[in-house]
């Protein structure tokens, strides 16, 4: 068997991708293994904080990389080991950005890799409907898996890549390519499909009640459309609401974020109405209810929860609109070259190869940061935050432009319900005297089933009008 690769493994300290704690490597020769490596490593400065959540998964703890190797010795040792292979990751999305960001946040480059995912390939040739990493290993017959152990990650992961290939008779990477079965990459609509499971309700996690209350995203109900570059949608749910978003699977009424993925929704010309489903309910709430929605891009969310590397931001001034993976974005000078000074300097996705005019943005003060231990980025939101929701270019509305929380719209409301209820108590006293009789004649009953009609409808026109209010 003619295959030459190196299979690797991150482990993270918190939810930050930047916060690689720990690496296992097992290169592949021929078809066999012959070399391993693994180690700890002491976080890049700003993510080294051990989030309970991961070090109840990997046992890993902050006293434990004390007097670990740095990343940026780390990284030169992991590039002298893989050397020009091919590197292999089960879910090679996460370990991609790994190495990205806390090269990036590290200001050192060191190029990047060609990847593979072998969970794509079990998903591909087993046809499992559960891809991980344990999983595929049982069915595949693979022992001795210390999961969340990097060094054991690796291992396992390498002799998957192997037995996917025995399994499939082959003996290169272009052979397996070449009997890979591929799903189409677009959908109908011109989209990518997500490879990821799907989500369920009872998956999606509680907010943080904890979180800082001066943060973006705390209290609000965020909802995420298309899919994102660097993270899975499980993993954008699980940052959003470590923040204190309320995360939702679909766009609804208590929705106040929708992240757009795959296209730049601050775009010349981006109309939510031609978007996917969620967009184009979000502009029906936004035109016909008055909803206050926030459009937020990939890279803004990124900003939000401390993610964004600073050559991604400058990249997508001129690339406004993903249309392939941003491999070269990551190979970036020093943070010190790179240095944010202002808000205008990351509205990165609200100017383009053709020049338009730009809104003035306020010189609010910034959000308060979650994490103090992370750089220093403005986390402001980046070109509709201060625009009035309904008045904003993308969405067209033929009504004038509302505040739906003003205090004359207060008052109507409870004008009207007010009315309604007087309204609705009277119709039942008239009904209920009418029922038992209580008229002296003729004329005073059907006076009294008369007004019982009229206000019965004044009360279902006064009900309706409040609804719609």
């Amino acid at each position: 068997m003619n295959m030459d690769f190196t299979a690797i493994d991150f482990e993270t300290a918190n939810g930050k991708r930047a916060s690689v704690c720990a690496v296992g490597m097992t290169k592949v020769r021929n078809g066999k293994i012959i070399d391993q490596a693994s180690w700890l490593i002491k976080p890049p400065h700003g993510f080294t904080t051990f989030a309970d959540r991961n070090i109840a998964i990997h046992k890993i703890t902050e006293a434990d990389v004390v007097n670990a190797p740095s990343w940026t010795e780390s990284a030169a040792r992991i590039r002298d080991f893989v050397g020009n292979d091919i590197v292999v990751a089960h879910y090679a999305t996460f370990d991609k950005s790994v190495w990205r960001q806390a090269c990036e946040w590290s200001g050192v480059d060191f190029g990047d890799f060609h990847w593979l995912c072998s969970r794509d390939l079990a998903r591909a040739h087993l046809g499992l409907q559960d891809c991980s990493l344990p999983t595929v290993a049982d069915s595949l017959g693979i022992k001795g898996l210390d999961h969340h152990n990097a060094a054991s990650d690796a291992s396992v992961c390498a002799q998957i890549a192997l037995a996917i290939a025995q399994r499939a008779g082959v003996s290169t990477w272009v052979d397996l390519d070449t009997v890979t079965p591929q799903k189409s990459a677009i959908s109908r609509s011109g989209r990518p499909y997500s490879s990821e499971p799907s989500i369920r309700k009872s998956d999606l996690p509680e907010p943080n009640l904890n979180a800082d209350p001066e943060h973006e995203l705390f209290g609000q109900g965020l909802t995420i459309t298309g899919g994102f570059e660097l993270l899975g949608r499980r993993e954008a749910f699980q940052l959003a609401a470590s923040f204190g978003a309320s995360v939702q699977l679909s766009t609804t009424r208590k929705t106040t974020i929708l992240v757009i993925c795959d296209e730049n929704p601050h775009a010349p010309g981006f109309d939510l109405r031609h978007g996917t489903t969620k967009a184009r309910k979000a502009h029906e709430y936004i035109t016909e209810r008055a909803q206050q929605i926030r459009i937020m891009s990939e890279t803004e969310f990124y900003v939000a929860v401390g993610m964004a590397p600073a050559s991604m931001l400058e990249a997508n001034r001129t690339k406004p609109q993903r249309t392939s993976p941003l491999l070269s974005q990551f190979i970036a000078p020093s943070l010190e070259s790179a240095e944010i000074n202002s808000v205008e300097a990351v509205r990165a996705e609200a100017s383009s190869t053709t020049h338009v005019a730009e809104p003035t943005i306020p010189n609010d003060p910034l959000p308060a940061s979650q994490n103090a231990d992370l750089p220093s980025l403005p986390s402001h939101p980046f070109d509709n935050a201060h625009l009035p929701v309904a008045t904003h270019s993308r969405v067209s509305s033929s009504r004038p432009p509302r505040t739906p929380n003003s205090r004359r719209q207060t008052i109507r409301r409870i004008t009207f319900m007010v009315t309604a209820w007087i309204l609705a108590i009277a119709t039942g006293f008239s009904l209920l005297c009418t029922a038992v009789g209580y008229s002296f004649d003729a004329v005073a009953g059907t006076t009294f089933l008369t007004f019982s009609v009229l206000l019965g409808t004044g009360c279902f026109f006064a009900f309706r009008t409040a609804r719609k209010r």
